[in-house]
C-alpha cells in the first residue's frame, strides 16, 4: 500500500474527531486482480482491474449515515455533507461495542509477480493442449476454457480506538468443457481455488482439475436424466456444504434474525440427531478466512447449530447490539463502496461417527454428487438445489447414473431425518455469496450424510 495514504487517513480521523460524532469508522481498501482466459488454443483474455477508496460511516444521534470516496482531496466537504444528511435520516440505531483494536494481518503467499504472464499464459494452453477436440470413447470435446484468477485485497481500518491493517490474497483456478455424444451435448465446470499465492496452485493441481472435469463431462454424456423418486440419499460434501451455507447458514446471519426473516429461533431444536451440528468458522485459513471483519471485531468461530439445536448466530455490531449478545466478527463488505452486511466464512456440517465405507455397506439408494445452483427462502425454511450427478445404489453397488437430479425441502423437517454422518470432512471448497448487491468470499464443507426418505426431482417419475 502506497504509504501515502496513511497521513491521508490519520488526517481524516482527525477531522472526523473534530465533529464530535458518536462513532466514525474508516475503511480504506485496495483490491488488485489479474485474469487469465485460455479459450482452446488461444488467449481469450489477459486483463488487470485495481480500485482503491474508501468508506466512512458515522453514527449521531443514534443515526447512521456512510459516504464513500475514491477521490480524497475534497473529503472535508464530503464529509460536512454526510453529517448533514445523516442529521435528517428518520430511523435510529443501537450500536456498541466499538472496536479497539491496534494490529495487523499479512497472509504470507508466494507472489503473483514471481512469474510472467506470458509464462502463465504459456503453461495454461500446454495444460489446454489434450482436450481439444478429442475424440473419448465415442465423445467429443468441442471446446475447453480455461480461467485462472490472482486477486490481492488489502484493508485499513481506523476509528477514535482502532488501527487495523490486513491483506488476503486469492489464488483461483477454473475449468470449463463443453461436449458432444451423438445429438446430446453436455458442458461440465469444476473449480479449484484458496487463500494464498503461486504456491496454492501448481501445475499438477491444474492438471488434475482438467483430467477430473473431463471425466465428469464423460459422465454426464453418457448418463440418463434422473427420475423424480423418494428414497434414501447420501449427500458428498460438496452438497453437504451447500447445504450448510444455503439453508444453515443464511437462516443464521443477525440481520435476518432481527428483521424476523428467518426460521430458526435461539435453541429451537431442529434434529434428534445429536451428531448434526453446523459451524460458521473465519479463522480456518481457507477462502472464507478473516482475522478482523469490516467493523473492526474480531472474527471468531460460531456454533450455528450444535446436537441439533440452534445455538447462535453471525453478527455485526447492529444485530449483535439488538440480540444483546456480543458481536463475533461477521460484518462484511465487498469493497470500500459497500456498507458492512452480516455475511458468512467458512461454513460446514461437523463430522460423525461413521466410516463413508460402512455407510455405503448395503446402501439401497441415490448417491448425490456435486451441486449445481440453487434456492433458499430463509423466512419459511425452504431449499432447493440442482445435482449435477446421482449414482443410484443397490445392495452397496452402483447400478446407475444419472444427471439433472435436484433436492427440496423443509430445513426443520429435512435436518431431522439425518440418520448418519461420515467422521472424515470433505474438503472446503471456494466460492462467492451474494446478499444485498454485495459479493463475498465464503468457503463451504462437510462429511458425508445419509439421509432417510428424500425427495430426489427429476425428469420423469419412477
Amino acid at each position: 500500500m502506497d504509504k501515502n495514504i496513511i497521513p491521508i487517513l490519520h488526517n481524516i480521523k482527525k477531522y472526523l474527531k473534530s465533529k464530535k460524532l458518536d462513532y466514525f469508522e474508516i475503511r480504506f481498501e485496495k483490491h488488485n486482480s489479474r485474469l487469465l482466459i485460455i479459450e482452446n488454443k488461444n488467449t481469450k483474455d489477459l486483463s488487470e482491474k485495481n480500485s482503491q477508496g474508501i468508506g466512512i460511516r458515522i453514527l449521531i444521534n443514534k443515526k447512521i449515515g456512510f459516504l464513500s470516496l475514491n477521490n480524497l482531496s475534497n473529503y472535508k466537504l464530503k464529509i460536512d455533507k454526510l453529517i448533514e444528511n445523516t442529521l435528517k435520516v428518520n430511523t435510529k440505531t443501537e450500536m456498541d461495542n466499538f472496536s479497539k483494536i491496534k494490529d495487523k494481518d499479512f497472509v504470507k503467499y508466494k507472489n503473483f509477480e514471481k512469474v510472467e504472464n506470458k509464462n502463465k499464459i504459456k503453461e495454461l494452453l500446454e495444460l489446454n493442449k489434450p482436450y481439444l477436440k478429442k475424440e473419448i470413447k465415442n465423445n467429443k470435446i468441442l471446446s475447453s476454457e480455461i480461467i485462472q484468477k490472482e486477486i490481492i485485497m488489502e484493508k485499513y481500518f481506523l476509528t477514535k480506538d482502532a488501527e487495523i491493517h490486513q491483506k488476503r490474497p486469492y489464488n483461483i483456478f477454473y475449468s470449463l468443457m463443453t461436449g458432444k455424444l451423438n445429438n446430446q451435448i453436455e458442458t461440465s465446470f469444476s473449480k479449484i481455488g484458496n487463500l494464498g499465492g503461486l504456491e496454492i496452485l501448481n501445475k499438477e493441481n491444474k492438471a488434475n482439475t482438467l483430467l477430473k472435469n473431463k471425466n465428469t463431462l464423460i459422465e454426464l454424456l453418457e448418463s440418463k436424466p434422473c427420475p423424480a423418486i423418494s428414497s434414501d440419499i447420501i449427500l458428498d460434501p460438496s452438497v453437504t456444504g451447500l447445504l450448510a451455507h444455503e439453508a444453515i447458514g443464511h437462516a443464521c446471519e443477525g440481520d435476518i434474525i432481527i428483521d424476523n426473516l428467518s426460521i430458526l429461533k435461539k435453541d429451537l431444536k431442529i434434529s434428534d440427531n445429536l451428531k448434526v451440528s453446523v459451524t460458521d468458522n473465519p479463522e480456518l485459513k481457507n477462502f472464507g478466512y478473516l482475522k478482523y471483519d469490516d467493523e473492526g471485531i474480531k472474527a471468531k468461530k460460531t456454533s450455528l447449530i450444535k446436537k441439533g439445536i440452534v445455538n447462535n448466530f453471525m453478527t455485526n455490531l447492529n444485530s449483535a447490539t439488538k440480540l444483546k449478545i456480543k458481536p463475533n466478527g461477521s460484518a462484511r463488505s465487498e469493497n470500500y463502496y459497500n456498507s458492512p452486511i452480516v455475511r458468512m466464512s467458512n461454513t460446514y456440517f461437523e463430522t460423525g461417527k461413521y466410516k463413508i465405507e460402512d455407510m455405503l455397506k448395503n446402501f439401497t439408494g441415490y448417491l448425490l454428487k456435486e451441486p449445481a445452483g440453487g434456492q433458499v427462502s430463509p423466512n419459511v425454511g425452504t431449499f432447493m438445489f440442482g445435482i449435477k450427478q446421482a449414482y443410484k445404489y443397490k445392495n452397496g453397488k452402483i447400478i446407475d447414473k444419472y444427471k439433472q437430479a435436484s433436492i427440496a425441502g423443509n430445513i426443520l423437517t429435512y435436518l431431522n431425518q439425518i440418520t448418519e454422518i461420515s467422521k472424515k470432512q470433505g474438503d472446503i471448497e471456494f466460492g462467492f455469496c451474494g446478499k444485498g448487491g454485495q459479493t463475498a468470499f465464503v468457503g463451504d464443507a462437510g462429511p458425508h450424510i445419509k439421509i432417510k426418505n428424500a425427495k430426489i426431482g427429476g425428469t420423469k417419475h419412477e
